[in-house]
């Protein structure tokens, strides 16, 4: 049995020859005669005009009284029966198909009614029984729309992708279909609902004719052209419609069927839509998006890319999923891809399978280069990143992200300059995992065929914590597995050897000829803990002499003793106290702190190890040993000299001095009887002067050590105590006696005035600067008086006060000494000159009364004495 549907009907006319009005004549079931002359009457199309074709068929959603939706088939015929006014009856014979029946079998208006014109006629002698209406699979939709309209985009096409467009903005009257059966009219209604989401047939109404001037609620019918508002009119047959009065979303659908159609045909755009039966309201405030959300459902690369297109926002979760849909086409994927580019996200995974698309990898590397060039390595990182991981890591896979990233490799050198840091080999590929062997070929070509640029690449590696294993990884990838041969990066070979087999110390023949490869090689070496490997006596001295290598051996390489000087910053970990010994000699020749020591001495204690105290003897073994090898020899002191100045040197913020390693390496040198013994005696002594220097109780207990065994320390170690005294000495007189007393004990042994200079200046400075100076001025005239006289008290006091003159550490030192005693001795000016003018008046009056007194005398000798 052929499928079909069980629709409840009614028939509605009037009775012949009669005045009586148009009424449901019969119905099925009766008791809704109201419900159906109602639904009747709001579906109406108006009154037929003599010799206008019929049926007018009427298409409208309806519902049961118990509320579930049914679809309304309304057929107007006219017949042969006149009412008593001679006027022709007609008659509408209406079927309420259940919604969900019609939705069940996606049959198409068309096919619906066919069905419903194929019952009619049996109606009259149906009695109470629902009608049956026959469909065949012809009458299905997609069926039905795809025998009228090609798989390619047509001018048909176009026609009913507008007009659905319209359908959503409102209310379409299609005209110039006079002629036309009823039902080709009917179909191509159905052809332009079609182009909608099956759903909203929930709610969308048609109709094959309507009269002239009538106000019916149908959305979509056949008439004459209307110029009513919210109602636009399409000529079928004539020129194609004018989308520019499309609303944006209703254009933007439009569009999007158009681009889903010509790139999948409309068999699959037509099944897409007839599938989506979710109820939906053509009237809804949301109706445009809905429309678009189905659509779009179809191959959301399409939709969201148009979207992009028209400048609308579109949230990064939606790109990232178009990306990943399968059905993306390459055109789509370029609009997805800039706008995933241009947003603040690194996650390329969603991007990656279309690197082999050129517009997507030439976006991609162009944006890895402005984020490199921008100073925004991470992002570039993140970006890099992703993308690798979202492949299966094959040689095929990796190819166009190779390319990528030889462009990028190129782009970025070009644009920077080949001198210029390198923020790809320098910050982006040490950030990624090793790549695996027999893979990235085109990166992997660059840089061994570009000078230096492998090798930059290790040695940005060497950077990082426990480098080793890396750099070994990206060796062997550089390599395929065997040592590489980089040009411009003669150390990377060595360097591979040392890595994997702990062997490969390079011969003198090519230390000489790579002079500035062989330091790079010691530095990416001491980095990966192979500095005890390389750090031998013939390469050792080899390094000794690039220490004093001032001019490159190539024109593009930077001088060796500048590449040595950096490589020494980075001093080895965990090494053996004699490789230390012969780090800190390159060191010491380069004007570096001995770094190896100072790591030496803060070095864990290992159980049994003994110490510090046996490092330092294999330490200074060696040093010693070396000192007097012939390549060192010339420059021993140079190298004794610069490892005293930094091991004894002062914290002028703390005063903190020399620790545990410089004080014993200084007295094991003492031990070793030889030339170096003065430079010891002067390193210390330039040690005892430094008036920041704050002693602890083992720095003084060191220094009289020192002093039983160089005699000529005596007059330091004078001063050292006035260096202890100024540094606790207040204002008070017993402060300031202690200190000149200090001062003159030192100047008896020997020590000079701007010796004595040095501390009282930091002592001085201290506060009230000037009246200090001028207080331990005096204290120290009075302190040398008893011994030597005034004279000689005051000679010394002038020396003292002209080495304040001369500037020392502080001039302002002498400016605020000269400035308050200039003050003072105003001061004593005035009052001395004060005094001169009370004498002065003293003798005025003095002189008065003795010639008073004289004038006195010579007035009672002149007048007789009274009796």
């Amino acid at each position: 049995m052929a499928p079909g549907l069980t629709a409840d009907w009614a028939l509605w006319g009037k009775e012949p020859h009669t005045n009586s009005g148009y009424r449901v004549l019969a119905a099925c079931p009766p008791d809704r005669s109201a419900d159906f002359n109602g639904d009747i009457h709001h579906w109406s199309p108006g009154t037929p005009a003599p010799g206008d074709r019929l049926p007018w068929i009427t298409i409208g959603p309806c519902t049961a009284p118990n509320g579930t939706p049914t679809v309304g088939v309304f057929l107007l015929e006219g017949t042969d029966a006149v009412d008593r006014t001679n006027r022709p009856i007609c008659r509408i014979s209406h079927f309420a198909v259940p919604a969900a029946e019609v939705d069940g079998l996606a049959l198409g208006w068309c096919g619906l009614a066919r069905a419903a014109l194929d019952a009619a006629p049996r109606l009259a002698g149906a009695g109470a029984a629902p009608a049956r209406l026959p469909v065949t699979a012809g009458g299905r939709l997609v069926t039905q729309v795809t025998a009228h309209v090609g798989p390619s985009v047509t001018e048909a096409v176009h026609w009913l992708a507008a007009a659905a467009g319209y359908l959503l903005d409102g209310k379409v009257v299609v005209t110039g279909g006079r002629m036309y059966d009823p039902l080709v009219l009917l179909d191509v209604l159905d052809c332009v609902a079609a182009m909608l989401p099956f759903g909203m047939r929930r709610t969308l109404s048609a109709a094959t004719w309507v009269s002239s001037g009538s106000e019916v609620p149908m959305r979509l019918y056949w008439g004459v052209p209307d110029e009513a508002p919210g109602v636009v009119s399409l000529a079928w047959g004539g020129e194609l419609p004018d989308v520019g009065g499309l609303s944006a979303d209703a254009r933007s659908y439009r569009d999007l069927l158009i681009e889903a159609w010509a790139r999948h045909g409309s068999e699959m755009v037509l099944g897409h839509l007839a599938d989506a039966r979710e109820p939906m309201d053509i009237d809804g405030p949301d109706a445009h998006g809905e429309a678009l959300r189905v659509l779009g459902g179809l191959d959301p690369a399409l939709a969201v890319a148009q979207e992009v297109r028209a400048g609308r926002e579109v949230e990064g979760d939606r790109i990232d999923a178009a990306l990943r849909h399968p059905l993306a086409d390459p055109r789509s994927v370029t609009v997805l891809s800039g706008q995933k580019l241009a947003g603040h996200s690194t996650d390329m995974a969603p991007l990656a399978r279309h690197l082999k698309h050129h517009e997507v990898s030439a976006a991609f590397r162009d944006q890895l280069v402005d984020d490199l060039l921008n100073d925004e390595p991470e992002r570039a990182r993140g970006r890099f990143q992703t993308a690798r991981a979202a492949t299966s890591g094959t040689k095929e896979d990796l190819e166009p992200l190779d390319q990528v990233l030889a462009f990028v490799i190129g782009e970025v050198r070009d644009r920077k300059g080949s001198e210029a840091p390198d923020p790809v080999v320098e910050q982006l590929l040490p950030a990624v995992a090793p790549f695996a062997e027999g893979t990235m070929a085109f990166t992997q070509s660059l840089l061994l065929g570009t000078p230096g640029l492998a090798g930059r690449l290790v040695h940005a590696l060497c950077a990082g914590p426990d480098p080793a294993a890396d750099v070994l990884a990206w060796l062997r990838w550089l390599g395929d597995g065997s040592p590489p041969r980089a040009a411009g990066s003669a150390e990377l070979t060595p360097l591979y050897g040392l890595l994997e087999s702990g062997h490969g110390t390079p011969s003198r023949k090519w230390t000489t000829a790579h002079p500035e490869a062989a330091v790079r090689l010691l530095g990416a070496a001491a980095a990966c803990g192979r500095a005890e490997y390389l750090l031998q006596e013939e390469f050792f001295q080899r390094l000794v002499n690039c220490a004093f290598l001032k001019t490159p051996s190539d024109p593009f390489e930077e001088p060796p003793h500048l590449l040595l000087t950096r490589a020494l910053t980075h001093p080895p970990q965990a090494v053996r106290p004699e490789t230390a010994a012969r780090w800190d000699v390159l060191c010491a020749l380069t004007g570096l702190p001995p770094l190896a020591l100072l790591a030496l001495a803060e070095a864990p204690e290992k159980p049994g190890s003994g110490g510090l105290g046996p490092r330092l003897d294999g330490y200074v073994s060696t040093l010693c040993a070396e000192l007097e090898s012939h390549t060192v020899r010339s420059n021993a002191t140079l190298v004794v000299q610069t490892l005293l100045k930094w091991v004894l040197e002062v914290d002028p913020q703390t005063g903190e001095g020399p620790g545990r390693a410089g004080r014993e390496l200084t007295s094991r040198l003492l031990d070793r009887h030889g030339p170096h013994v003065q430079v010891v005696a002067d390193a210390v002594r330039l040690l005892t002067e430094d008036p920041d220097w704050h002693e602890t109780e083992l720095d003084e207990q060191w220094l009289n050590r020192l002093a039983g065994r160089l005699p000529q320390l005596s007059t330091a170690l004078t001063l050292r105590v006035v260096h202890r005294t100024a540094l606790r000495a207040k204002d008070s007189p017993e402060d300031l006696g202690e200190l000149a007393a200090q001062l003159y004990a030192a100047r008896r042994a020997g020590a000079g005035t701007d010796q004595l200079c040095a501390p009282l200046q930091s002592w001085a400075a201290r506060e009230r600067t000037g009246h200090r100076v001028l207080a331990i001025l005096t204290s120290y005239r009075l302190a040398w008086e008893p011994y030597t006289g005034v004279g000689r008290a005051l000679e010394e006091t002038q020396e003292l006060e002209l080495a304040f003159a001369r500037g020392g550490r502080d001039p302002r030192i002498w400016q605020h000494y000269r400035d308050h005693a200039i003050r003072q001795l105003t001061a004593e000016r005035t009052g001395i000159e004060q005094e001169i003018r009370d004498l002065r008046h003293k003798q005025r009056r003095t002189e008065q009364e003795i010639a008073r007194l004289r004038e006195l005398g010579a007035t009672a000798a002149a007048f007789p004495t009274r009796s």
